[in-house]
């Protein structure tokens, strides 16, 4: 029978809490996963913008060049790459939306704090450009223009490379994070899947196994006495028919069926009967071979397969089990014998069913001769039995 031990309703409850958990596990891994791009577009997004500023403030030293130079045509050139580095230095420190991002303390020290903060340095650089650009006289141009390009060469660009520094070495923390995170996932995850495997579906695989055994059982056992049933029997007989007639060797089939059986149960009550039939499965066990099958064909009828054996052979063991019925004492239960049909294949056999109707007269042809008997009868079923094929046996 299955183990009663393993509760359905607490695997189902544990099971159901190992999904959960496994669907948490995968929802955090997914939200990770989405944090992770997101923070990666965002310090990608501001180290663009940072060598934009790079690109614009070498632009605007190459163009203001050209207009001291006397090249007034790049004067709207110049005013628009002053114009978008402003707007990407607002981007870029907040002042443009300060709701948008909120700098961080190493952010907004580099911004906003220190000796040279990097917003005083960009706006004070795009000071000088627009008083270059809007200086009236020679003198003020020439020290307009000499302050834009110290502040673009000398103060400027290292500003600008320290701040695409620290994007980068932000970005590079927050991966390390996000790894960490990661393969803390990962191994609560294999736990997760341990655990389930250990608590849900070892448990599970085990119930159903023991299920497929005791539906087998059910499917292929008496239940009464635990032998074979009439249908594992007729699989069984079959196919070692089959094998007997590919390779020319004996089988043997036999009958029995106990005499009085239904004075006993009259007498002694259903149970008693059923203790009977039980006790007959059990002396029958323990004298065939192990390559032999018994089965509870009826009522009080059994059917016995003895591969690789002669009439000769099959007689001793019928006469074995008859005797080991006669002569069986056992406790609480009335003395009952037994009668035997056996026959054995022969060549013109085109079916298991001829031997077993051969069995089953021979079973009749003993029975007709009182109790406690075996009989063999292996001859064409056409032909009526003579008493010489009985072999009685006297109790």
């Amino acid at each position: 029978m299955p183990d009663r031990k393993i509760s359905a309703t607490r695997m189902t409850i544990a099971y159901v809490i190992g999904v959960a958990m496994t669907a948490l596990l995968f929802l955090a891994a997914y939200f990770l996963l989405d944090n992770i791009i997101i923070e990666q577009r965002s310090s990608a997004q501001r180290v663009h913008v940072v060598e934009q500023q790079r690109a614009l403030s070498q632009r605007i030293a190459l163009l203001s060049t050209d207009l001291y130079v006397g090249d007034t045509s790049t004067s709207e050139a110049l005013q628009n790459a002053v114009s978008e580095m402003e707007r990407l230095q607002d981007t870029l420190s907040g002042k443009a939306d300060p709701a948008a991002r909120q700098l961080t303390a190493a952010e907004h020290e580099l911004y906003f704090g220190g000796n040279a903060p990097l917003d005083a340095e960009v706006r004070s650089f795009l000071d000088d450009t627009r008083r270059f650009m809007a200086a009236t006289t020679m003198s003020a141009g020439d020290a307009a223009y000499k302050a834009l390009q110290h502040h673009s060469r000398d103060l400027l660009l290292p500003a600008l490379d320290r701040a695409a520094a620290l994007f980068a070495g932000q970005a590079d923390a927050r991966i390390a994070q996000a790894r960490l995170a990661q393969q803390v996932l990962l191994a609560l995850l294999l736990i997760v899947l341990a655990l389930e495997a250990l608590l849900i579906f070892r448990p599970l695989i085990t119930k159903i196994r023991l299920y497929n055994a005791h539906l087998y059982e059910m499917a292929t056992l008496d239940p009464l006495t635990g032998l074979a049933n009439r249908r594992q029997f007729d699989e069984y007989a079959n196919r070692e028919f089959r094998l007997a007639r590919r390779t020319a060797k004996p089988l043997s089939m036999a009958i029995c069926d106990i005499d009085q059986f239904q004075q006993i149960n009259d007498k002694h009550g259903r149970a008693v009967g059923d203790a009977v039939l039980r006790r007959f499965g059990e002396l029958a066990a323990r004298i065939l071979r192990d390559t032999d099958i018994i089965s509870r064909v009826g009522g009080e009828e059994f059917a016995l397969a003895l591969p690789v054996m002669n009439l000769h052979g099959a007689m001793i063991i019928a006469e074995k089990l008859r005797r080991g019925i006669a002569d069986d004492r056992s406790d609480n239960l009335p003395p009952f014998t037994i009668c035997v049909g056996v026959a054995v294949s022969e060549h013109g056999d085109k079916n298991m069913d001829a031997l077993l109707q051969r069995a089953d007269s021979a079973l009749q042809m003993a029975k007709s001769e009182g109790q406690n008997r075996i009989s063999c009868l292996n001859r064409p079923m056409t032909e009526k039995p003579t008493p010489s094929d009985a072999v009685p046996q006297d109790s």
